[in-house]
């Protein structure tokens, strides 16, 4: 097949009908299409001419003459005549004007380039754009803002198997971008749970692989396209950590101290702010009926909680109600307290499980008319609750500031959980999504929170309810009005609750485990791109906006950023040790 314009790969294909949908392109020689290619094709219309884009979903290639499986050997030798030919297939993304008609079969195929390759990625409808990766062309990939913070759409699901999906890339890759992007970067505060390992912890450093590498120029001048004025580490950041069980000052943390605050919170914002109810987050206690008397001991606490005179932190509880808002009663002299002051959870808890044993069966203030079994469950629960957070609340901690109390904070802060109890995770979890919602609820919509989670199977379920699932379930349905985005990351879409997918305008794929991939939640990839899904290599994702109806193929750059420990510089390490012992 003889070539054509520079422009033109090929024509359509007429040996089977073309359609409004797809059609084939058969390829010319010298020419080359790949999967994921950008291509448009006009056709002379009686009405009036139509341009037709399209990106290339498969490739083949065949011996025409070969009727047998040996007649390529044959031919491939010279004996027997047969000519190559290579087609590829071209899913239809858009039409200008939108006359929906066939490519005529003759037509010549060209690359969409310049102002068509705008149009074949509806950059044109896009007010608002921020640069995400690089597409096959080499050229930057694009989704529509209005999508991402809220103003027509939110939140983003990124899925696909760990280790090689690239999902914590891919979601720092968006939030560094967003950090840079000039109307953005004022309006943006970052949430980052780290619940993996103590990788997170390093954002802040330059990498030193990266730093290594011999296209070092290259990746400076792809991440510099994108947006990204200064190649580094993030500028701005803020890490939090859980105390030490030996020592309540120092962070739970072995590979970096420098720069790590302790978080937790104390008795009395634990009792104002229902945070009991994140001790019982486990979907069996729903079903036990645990949800019953943890609500009637948390309203009990709440009703009777005052602060005490000479005791900050520390929370006290009256002999019956008291009346007036719970923040603003008054602070009590300890002798006027029926129990406390209580500086720690341990001496909460040991108290409540004596008071409710006294009021077991007796259909009292504290338990209602619960089983004494369901008593005894919850009982056990909130004793080993306590042993589990020990050192999470106390009345000399400091929490991590949400709403207005975090003007003055980096706009990043990132929450190292990772030698945490799985039961301490969901709690730490649970309160600050669920502070970060409220303090929103009271607030204004700027700047908007993004809360960037991993594993979100494990804290919104497909089955079985929880406090976080409902506050998870909270943000995907209303958090985009209020301006609370959820970056949720997974290996299996299909394991997380529908409610939270489903409410996601931005979804992201890595490389899929083939069966998941054929789950129903990625109907939005398509035959082709579900195919495509099971063999991406690292780097690579699949996007999907509301703006374009295909999903598109995404390089995200190799980071700047120190993802490990073991990418940080020597030198930022000798740094940081001076810093910290002199």
């Amino acid at each position: 097949m003889s070539g054509g314009p520079p422009d033109d790969v090929g024509v359509v294909l007429g040996h089977q009908a073309s359609s409004s949908q797809t059609f084939q392109v058969g390829l010319g020689d010298g020419r080359s299409l790949e999967v994921d290619d950008l291509v448009a094709v006009t056709t002379p219309d009686p009405v009036m001419d139509v341009t037709t884009y399209g990106v290339v979903t498969e490739s083949y290639a065949m011996h025409e003459g070969a009727s047998m499986p040996s007649d390529s050997m044959v031919i491939a030798a010279g004996e027997m005549p047969g000519e190559l030919v290579r087609t590829a297939e071209v899913q239809v993304m858009r039409v200008d004007p939108e006359r929906w008609v066939a490519p005529h079969p003759g037509a010549p195929v060209r690359r969409a380039a310049g102002r068509e390759r705008e149009l074949a990625l509806y950059e044109d409808t896009m007010e608002r754009k921020l640069a995400i990766g690089f597409g096959r062309d080499g050229q930057p990939i694009h989704i529509d803002l209005d999508f991402l913070d809220g103003t027509k759409g939110g939140h983003v699901s990124i899925s696909g198997i760990s280790g090689v999906a690239t999902k914590t890339s891919t979601a720092l890759a968006l939030i560094r971008l967003l950090l840079a992007h000039e109307g953005m970067r004022r309006r943006v505060r970052v949430l980052l749970f780290n619940v993996k390992g103590e990788d997170l912890l390093f954002l802040d450093e330059p990498n030193r692989t990266y730093a290594a590498k011999a296209d070092r120029a290259g990746l400076d001048d792809r991440w510099r396209r994108l947006g990204l004025e200064d190649v580094g580490g993030f500028p701005d950041v803020a890490f939090w950590a859980p105390p030490r069980r030996d020592d309540h000052r120092l962070p739970s943390c072995e590979s970096r101290h420098e720069g790590v605050r302790v978080f937790g919170w104390t008795p009395h914002e634990f009792v104002l702010q229902g945070l009991l109810r994140f001790c019982f987050s486990d979907a069996s206690d729903m079903r036990n009926q645990l949800s019953f008397v943890e609500e009637r001991v948390r309203g009990e606490l709440l009703r009777r909680a005052v602060p005490v005179i000479d005791h900050p932190g520390s929370v006290g509880l009256m002999g019956g109600p008291v009346e007036g808002a719970p923040a603003r009663r008054g602070a009590r002299p300890a002798s006027e307290l029926m129990a406390g002051p209580f500086h720690d959870l341990d001496g909460l808890v040991q108290w409540l499980v004596a008071e409710l044993d006294a009021d077991e069966g007796g259909g009292g203030a504290w338990t209602g008319r619960a089983a004494s079994g369901t008593i005894g469950a919850f009982v056990r629960r909130l004793e080993s609750a306590a042993g589990r957070l020990r050192g999470l609340v106390r009345s000399d901690a400091s929490p991590i500031p949400r709403g207005d109390a975090a003007e003055d904070e980096p706009p990043v802060a990132v929450v190292h959980l990772a030698r945490l109890h799985d039961f301490a995770q969901r709690f730490v979890v649970g309160t600050l999504l669920a502070q970060t919602f409220s303090a929103k609820e009271a607030g204004t919509r700027d700047p908007i929170e993004f809360v960037v989670l991993d594993e979100l199977n494990k804290y919104a379920p497909r089955e079985g309810d929880s406090p976080i699932k409902d506050t998870l379930i909270d943000i995907a349905q209303r958090g985009r009005s209020l301006g609370v985005i959820l970056i949720g990351a997974q290996q299996q879409a299909s394991l997380v609750a529908s409610e939270i997918t489903q409410n996601a305008a931005i979804r992201i794929a890595g490389r899929l485990d083939a069966a998941e991939a054929e789950r129903s939640e990625y109907g939005w990839l398509g035959p082709a791109a579900r195919a495509r899904a099971r063999l991406l290599m690292q780097g690579r994702v699949l996007v999907s906006q509301p703006s374009v109806p295909a999903p598109i193929a995404v390089e995200i750059p190799f980071p700047p950023w120190a993802t490990t420990s073991g990418e940080v510089s020597t030198g930022a390490r000798a740094e940081a040790a001076i810093a910290e012992f002199g």
